[in-house]
């Protein structure tokens, strides 16, 4: 969602009565392996790089008497080693107020959020690198109040069969719609995505995910998805827990990947942080997304610094 919040660091202006303006930033120096199945592909998930990357968020915020009007726009920076990036992320325009959240533009996918990212504790090494999901563009997003500890979200998105990188995955419209119970000392949530793939056949995916706080010194969560593309099914069905050791966190995961007519794949993820200044942080990881086919990601090593304000 939007209504970014400004952190420790971030700078914030007030333009004028009730009118402000906020710009986070995030800058990393990063090492990254990645490895297919086989050694001679020579798709972008086989190579090594040395990469540099800048990423500013700047939004801007009017407070009405009953709603607060934003705009949010983010920008990023990319080197590697065979050169590099300038431009823009998306942009989104959103209205806040007791109603709960409207949202328009390249908002995060409500399914992601709270499903598949359940497991994504990591930098570069979370396990759905292996999986090549469409990106989300011209979304309409409303993000409910929270009633009792209870949410829900609902997004919708039209998108020109013709952009992005993989046209042939590309989704030309998409429903999305996500839930979630906070009890305390976790949360509950299941979510629905309709990604439209293909025009004809039915591209879904349903998850249900469970998120629990150990005393603030862990967190453990658990998820199950159930994927359907032209016709065949996918189970995915992960576990993963991030521990606080003081100076950083230590954290990991594993995923089930059982798809019908095919071998299952064993999937884990490790890594390690260490905070060497507030917000500056050390960090290693690596990951066996057990491939199967020649183009497949199968491995993944990275380490690097990282520092948001």
């Amino acid at each position: 969602a939007g209504m970014m919040t400004a952190g420790a660091q971030a700078a914030t202006i007030e333009i004028a009565d009730g009118t402000s303006m906020a710009i986070e930033g995030e800058f990393a120096a990063e090492y990254i392996s990645q490895d297919t199945v086989s050694s001679t592909s020579t798709k972008d998930e086989n190579n090594d790089d040395l990469a540099g990357a800048a990423k500013f968020d700047v939004g801007a915020v009017r407070s009405f008497e009953n709603f607060d009007a934003y705009v949010e726009a983010t920008f990023e920076f990319d080197t590697l080693d065979d050169g590099s990036s300038l431009g823009s992320d998306g942009a989104v325009f959103g209205l806040e107020g007791d109603f709960g959240q409207i949202e328009a533009g390249d908002s995060d996918g409500v399914y992601e959020d709270l499903i598949t990212d359940s497991l994504d504790f990591f930098e570069q090494a979370d396990l759905d690198k292996a999986k090549r999901d469409p990106d989300g563009h011209s979304m309409l997003t409303y993000y409910s109040p929270s009633l009792g500890g209870l949410s829900f979200n609902l997004q919708a998105a039209i998108q020109d069969e013709n952009d992005g990188e993989d046209k042939a995955r590309d989704a030309e419209e998409a429903f999305q719609a996500s839930a979630a119970y906070d009890f305390g000392a976790g949360a509950l949530h299941i979510g629905y995505n309709d990604r439209g793939f293909n025009a004809d056949s039915s591209d879904e995916v349903i998850g249900f995910a469970a998120t629990f706080d150990l005393g603030g010194a862990a967190e453990v969560a658990i998820k199950h998805e159930m994927e359907t593309e032209k016709g065949a099914d996918t189970d995915f069905t992960g576990i993963g827990l991030a521990f606080d050791y003081g100076m950083g966190n230590i954290y990991g995961a594993y995923q089930n990947v059982s798809p019908d007519g095919g071998d299952d794949k064993s999937q884990y993820a490790v890594g390690i942080d260490t905070e060497i200044e507030d917000g500056f942080k050390l960090y290693a990881e690596m990951a066996n997304f057990d491939g199967q086919d020649a183009d497949d990601a199968d491995s993944l090593l990275s380490v690097g610094l990282v520092y948001g304000f």
